[in-house]
């Protein structure tokens, strides 16, 4: 109470709380309540009827539900609800307001579809914080569509497909996108969803959008990615992979290229630099595409991560583009593809990538590419005389800096690999690459074997790859038609280059990482 305002004589201790009670300051305020509430104006009231006062105090008070958002605000719902009920058509509205207002007219040929995103508003409003209009996947790009605005009209178009009452919703977190995921899982989900999944709600009114959004359904209602009819060949594991995939910064396609990629024998790295690629945005074409994902999972690591896009570029200009054909009159008609029945079969991965090389040098106009050359690291290279006795002769192993794009061509096309795409990074002075051989040194005219090619980063000083003919792995069982290929002698000499690795590494001072 604010005693100064209070005429002296009047008041005393107790009736003085009994206004602070009632949020009165004045006698005169007090008398005025009490008229309006219908209550004796007199001063002399007794305990019992003062504490009535303070109850129908209480009870005029609004209610503040503990659970509603600190975004919460009265007026903008009431702005909300006026306009689902059609009374702001003609009214310039703030950018909320008109966004909601594009959604709902989306809506129009569905007046009860409306009617349910009308109260799924009006309860996030209340309770969640999805009504800010930043777009949410950089991926998806800075359009309306890409909002929970906008995943909110998505998700009134499936109302009747709802299994919970919107009403019963309650976040358990501030933060936005688990704030979608259980929003969306709670109207329509029985079973679990992987994350990605829940961009099919942020690709707006198109039939791709609805397509992946009948796909969320049939996974959330627990049946199987399998039977969801993904135009792509689903395998039990990838299937499984995709299940398990909860990275909130996929897309469906990405999680579906990922998972794909790892069914595939790909690791994490290399299914995600798949996914980079248009490949990541699109499944069309995809009978031939998966031969070309075949060729990144074969390839990789010696096919380094810089070139999964430039062979994507490359093969879809050849296989799918049309082309510009320059006419006598200095006029252009529109032709088919240069190599309209291009095919991954049968292709090296060192001539794929020498085209890939030659077609963006013609685009940048480049012609007659000298020779690339880079200075030596300074790291020293190895040489180990030592008898084997499976093989019950002498071996010398070494193990060689190579310099030039030449000699990287070359590993390349003997081994069956793509070291040559690493000629950049050696330019650059980040990476070095070293060739691991071996030669009877109790034969004549013996040749030489190339073993392993290994790849360091020279800023860590660390072994980053190590692999021997058609991409073989150190520590990995591989295929028995890689092996067959390579040839047993071949395989031994691998099996003991771990150990040779490891050796010239001591000595030198590299730690491995990813060998």
């Amino acid at each position: 109470a604010t005693h100064t305002l209070l005429l002296p004589n009047q008041v005393d201790e107790t009736l003085a709380a009994h206004f602070a009670e009632l949020g009165v300051g004045t006698i005169a305020a007090y008398k005025l309540w009490c008229h309006r509430h219908g209550l004796s104006t007199a001063l002399d009231k007794t305990p019992q009827e003062r504490s009535e006062e303070q109850a129908l105090f209480a009870a005029l008070q609004p209610s503040v539900d503990p659970a509603a958002s600190k975004e919460h605000d009265p007026r903008r719902a009431a702005l909300i609800g006026r306009l689902f009920n059609g009374e702001l058509e003609d009214e310039k509205l703030n950018d909320l307001l008109s966004r909601l207002r594009v959604e709902r007219n989306a809506l129009a040929d569905n007046p009860d579809a409306q009617k349910a995103l009308g109260r799924l508003v009006l309860h996030v409003e209340k309770y969640g914080h999805l009504l800010r209009p930043m777009p949410v996947l950089k991926r998806l790009g800075a359009n309306r569509a890409n909002t929970y605005i906008a995943a909110l009209g998505q998700l009134a178009r499936h109302h009747r497909a709802w299994l919970r009452p919107v009403e019963e919703w309650r976040p358990d977190t501030a933060k936005e996108r688990p704030q979608f995921q259980s929003l969306v899982r709670h109207l329509l989900a029985r079973y679990e969803v992987p994350a990605p999944m829940d961009t099919a709600w942020l690709q707006g009114h198109t039939e791709e959008a609805y397509q992946q959004q009948e796909w969320f359904k049939h996974v959330a209602g627990g049946q199987n990615l399998r039977t969801a009819g993904v135009p792509m060949k689903v395998t039990k594991r990838m299937a499984h992979i995709f299940m398990q995939m909860n990275h909130l910064h996929h897309t469906l396609l990405q999680a579906l290229r990922i998972a794909q990629a790892e069914a595939l024998g790909g690791d994490s790295h290399c299914s995600w630099y798949v996914a980079a690629t248009p490949l990541g945005d699109s499944l069309e074409n995809e009978d031939f595409w998966i031969s070309v994902i075949h060729f990144y999972v074969n390839n990789y690591p010696m096919l380094h991560r810089t070139y999964f896009l430039p062979v994507y570029d490359y093969i879809r200009h050849q296989k799918y583009l049309p082309q510009q054909i320059a006419q006598p009159d200095g006029t252009q008609i529109e032709g088919p593809p240069p190599q309209p029945n291009f095919c991954m079969k049968g292709r090296s991965a060192a001539k794929l990538l020498n085209q890939v090389d030659q077609w963006h040098e013609t685009l940048s106009g480049a012609e007659d590419v000298p020779l690339k050359t880079w200075a030596a690291t300074g790291l020293a290279g190895f040489r180990l005389e030592e008898y084997d006795e499976q093989l019950k002769c002498n071996l010398v192993w070494t193990i060689y800096e190579l310099c030039t794009s030449q000699q990287l061509q070359t590993e390349g096309r003997i081994m069956g690999h793509c070291v040559f795409s690493y000629t950049d990074q050696c330019l650059a002075g980040d990476t070095s690459i070293w060739s691991l051989r071996a030669i009877n040194a109790d034969a004549e005219d013996a040749l030489e074997k190339r073993v392993l090619t290994i790849a360091v980063d020279n800023h860590q000083r660390a072994v980053t790859q190590a692999r021997g003919k058609f991409n073989m792995a150190l520590n990995q069982r591989e295929r028995l038609e890689k092996r067959r290929r390579a040839g047993s002698l071949y395989v031994h000499l691998l099996r003991e280059s771990a150990r040779i690795l490891r050796l010239w590494s001591d000595k030198v001072g590299l730690v491995q990482k990813g060998t």
